[in-house]
């Protein structure tokens, strides 16, 4: 996709260009598929801080502090199990330690941009928003179109969780418990994986943690999430890496070669 350069005619809104709005709008189109599902998950984690007795600022407190639902949905479940303080604050360390998978993929993608711009980028990145910002980088050479399109991707994705979580705390169990509604965030981090998947360790890797993690499905705050991907990034690694689509065409930038 080639991005037109500004009309020169246009002024900066809020000290910000054109071409940097344009950039930041393509970010959240590349991740506005997924924010259905991030609102639906929100939903449930308010009403389920209200079902514990929490009050219902929490809700969206948590989601801005924390930013991973995975995790604050079992430190939940631990308080309602009245499980010890440092239980709980250790599993949600355990399932958050994924995101040190995420730094390393990222720290060269964030290379090039100043400090102030590192620090916002990672406070406001997600699982979806990681991942896009990883398969997406190539196809902006440039680093501040790149990180105008990151933060498209993360702070509307963000913000939508946060607006979520708040809607569920005010509105209550609004979602049947029996939906089950756990499963929209593998399957939306799921989405985001297939068009990554060029090559036949990438298909293995997918694969196997797909399938133990549903072996393992009953496996208490969400451990069977993290084992699955563990084992799934273990055993791939013995896999030859030949390509699984031979005919993928290689990612055109939108930038269209031009810096700015």
């Amino acid at each position: 996709m080639t991005t037109r350069p500004p009309s020169p005619g246009k002024k900066p809104v809020a000290g910000i260009g054109p071409q940097q709005w344009r950039d930041f709008w393509t970010g959240t189109v590349a991740i506005a598929p997924l924010m259905p599902g991030s609102i639906v998950f929100g939903l449930a984690f308010g009403a389920l801080i209200t079902e514990v007795g929490l009050p219902a600022w929490m809700a969206p407190y948590a989601s801005a502090t924390v930013t991973a639902g995975a995790s604050q949905i079992a430190i939940v479940e631990a308080l309602r199990q009245n499980a010890p303080m440092l239980i709980a604050v250790a599993t949600a360390l355990v399932i958050n330690a994924r995101l040190a998978l995420y730094s390393a993929s990222l720290a060269p993608v964030f290379a090039a941009f100043p400090r102030r711009w590192k620090l916002i980028l990672a406070y406001l990145m997600t699982d979806q928003s990681a991942a896009v910002s990883v398969f997406e980088a190539p196809r902006w050479p440039d680093p501040v179109r790149r990180r105008w399109f990151i933060l498209g991707v993360s702070g509307p994705f963000v913000t939508v969780w946060i607006a979520g979580t708040a809607a569920g705390a005010l509105l209550g169990p609004v979602i049947p418990e029996a939906w089950q509604i756990g499963f929209i965030v593998p399957l939306m981090f799921i989405a985001v994986m297939v068009p990554a998947l060029r090559t036949w360790p990438a298909v293995a890797a997918a694969g196997i943690s797909t399938a133990v993690v549903l072996i393992l499905k009953d496996l208490p705050y969400g451990l069977n999430v993290l084992i699955g991907a563990l084992l799934g990034i273990a055993l791939a690694s013995f896999i030859p890496d030949k390509k699984a689509d031979s005919g993928a065409e290689p990612a055109t930038d939108p930038t269209g070669g031009e810096g700015s």
